[in-house]
């Protein structure tokens, strides 16, 4: 064996000696009340008093890849990877006029509204409090987001869409409290590039936990999520979104 395969070796076998390995998955519904505007090469439209936009229930999955893996002494961060399903329509009359890309509405015309806003996170994270009792982690990372907007007069039927795929970069950060068969946490990501393109995502949550055949936990969590989303001419378009509301998750951990 050469020295440089020896080297190779040893540093492998160094990083992998005490593998540990847990996969986490979950999900569960998501409640949705909007409010705020959005804007495309005209006048900023209220979601709800422009666009009669409805509240919905849609929901969240999420998969967590936890380990101790090293690349040449170098601890590698976790991985999670999370989609959250966004959106919503509504009808309703416009008691304003406005401006939306080509299209003109005046007042008292009927509209139909159609809004998306589907967001996939991925987040490299560390944990470097991991107790018993208490843990703390903290990361980056980046949303996409899939946003599409079509309103139509239902007077003229004439109609407007804009589509937009959104990147957002975000640090990360959660703290979590563990209790024999209960947990309690809350987590943030969010950016900001100036008082015109921010965000913020957060959560806090409670939740009963179950631990069977030694190496899987079950879950169950009730929680409360807000969400903002400010951007300023981001392919022409510029928004103030808004979304909060309850949640629950149900979530398998296994380890290895």
């Amino acid at each position: 064996m050469t020295l440089k395969k020896a080297f190779l070796t040893a540093i492998t076998l160094a990083s992998v000696s005490s593998f540990a390995f847990q996969i986490e998955v979950g999900g569960g519904p998501q409640r949705e009340k909007f409010a705020g505007w959005v804007q495309y090469e005209g006048d900023k439209v209220d979601l709800k008093n422009d666009l009669h936009i409805h509240d919905k229930t849609r929901y969240f999955v999420y998969l967590d890849i936890r380990h101790n893996i090293s690349l040449i002494l170098i601890p590698l961060p976790n991985i999670r990877i999370e989609y959250l399903r966004m959106d919503s329509s509504g009808t309703g009359t416009v008691s304003k006029s406005f401006t939306f890309g080509n299209l003109k509405i005046a007042v008292n015309d009927r509209v139909y509204s159609k809004f998306k806003f589907h967001q996939l996170d991925t987040t490299l994270y560390y944990t470097p409090l991991d107790l018993k009792i208490i843990n703390a982690s903290w990361g980056f990372g980046a949303k996409v987001i899939d946003f599409k907007a079509t309103i139509k007069s239902l007077t003229t039927q004439q109609s407007e869409t804009k589509s937009a795929t959104i990147p957002l970069p975000y640090l990360y950060g959660r703290v979590g409290i563990n209790l024999p068969f209960v947990h309690v946490y809350g987590d943030i990501k969010g950016i900001a590039a100036g008082s015109k393109n921010y965000f913020y995502d957060w959560r806090v949550a409670a939740g009963l936990s179950y631990s069977f055949a030694k190496i899987a936990t079950l879950s169950l969590d009730a929680g409360y999520r807000y969400q903002r989303y400010r951007v300023d001419n981001v392919d022409n378009v510029s928004a103030d979104v808004k979304a909060r509301g309850p949640f629950a998750a149900l979530t398998l951990s296994v380890g290895f």
